[in-house]
């Protein structure tokens, strides 16, 4: 084998390999209308689509779509007023038996204290009312009822996020919208159940929204953030978040034809953070890389700086 066969089967082996990309930062032969008015023309990476799949890069459709335009707001969880009790004896009495303490669980109709009235004599029993912990206890055997809290329930399963919301913002905010709620790494939806005045005075209201808190991953007083849906808007053009790439101080998407990924300048509008809307640069119909994008402007770079070299 003569060294120039060797050098035709290095070149085979090494354009045959699955795991490269390779970028063409020469001349193009392109449509007027596309590469011309982004000042991408002659840029492009070509790759099969054996290396597409193997690289997890997968292609969506430019269609239009229904976008959710949102407020982000911050608040912090607070107790659901109804899932917490204050107890007292009915009958003023004697405590003749405490059956719990601080930290115990309850079920609704557990005993938690047994007492004699003062007037008949006879022992009755204080029950909880409703499923919960003994948050505080203010009862021990031989005192007197006197009409004081004995003890306090809480059922901290429902809790309450209340969020701020100022003054310029009250016209966007309504009972019933969406709200996706986070913090910690923790998600969850729900819907702003009513509006009040801030308690304290100050010039902004509340949105409360109803917590589902049975994994107990929404501890009272955590800060959290809201993003609260306040209308949709349908858009001609849209694509997913991470289609878009900064590349050449501008917001490009890579157009795909046939094995070709071609960078195309865009104009972008709203976004709910999974879609966000193109105002200009692409047409009904295109595809566009969705998914690792990152990878094919890596690639474009790469081949850049080779060529500078």
């Amino acid at each position: 084998m003569n060294k120039f066969t060797i050098q035709k089967v290095l070149i085979s082996i090494f354009t045959l390999s699955l795991y490269s990309l390779t970028a063409i930062a020469g001349d193009k032969q392109s449509d007027a209308n596309s590469n011309d008015r982004d000042n991408h023309a002659g840029k492009v990476v070509r790759m099969s689509n054996e290396i597409a799949i193997q690289n997890d890069i997968s292609a969506t459709t430019v269609l239009a779509r229904e976008i959710a335009v949102k407020a982000t707001l911050y608040g912090r969880i607070s107790a659901d007023p109804a899932s917490l009790s204050h107890i007292r004896a009915r009958f003023d009495g004697v405590i003749k038996d405490v059956k719990v303490n601080i930290g115990d669980s309850v079920n609704k109709g557990d005993i938690l204290a047994v007492v004699e009235s003062n007037e008949s004599l006879k022992s009755y029993s204080i029950t909880s009312p409703f499923d919960g912990n003994v948050i505080a206890r203010h009862a021990n055997n031989g005192e007197l009822s006197n009409g004081q809290v004995l003890f306090s329930l809480a059922n901290y399963k429902n809790v309450w996020a209340q969020l701020t919301v100022f003054s310029q913002m009250l016209s966007r905010i309504k009972v019933g919208q969406s709200v996706d709620l986070s913090h910690a790494g923790f998600n969850q939806t729900s819907k702003i159940a009513y509006i009040t005045p801030s308690a304290d005075g100050n010039p902004h209201s509340l949105a409360n929204v109803s917590i589902d808190n049975s994994t107990g991953y929404w501890p009272l007083g955590t800060l959290v953030k809201a993003q609260v849906t306040t209308s949709t808007k349908t858009v001609k053009h849209a694509v997913p978040l991470s289609a878009v790439q900064e590349y050449e101080a501008k917001q490009v998407v890579f157009v795909v034809e046939g094995d070709d990924y071609t960078p195309r300048a865009v104009e972008l509008g709203v976004s709910d953070g999974r879609y966000i809307e193109v105002i200009s640069g692409l047409e009904t119909g295109e595809r566009v890389v969705a998914s690792n994008s990152y990878m094919i402007k890596a690639d474009l770079e790469k081949s850049e700086a080779g060529h500078d070299h």
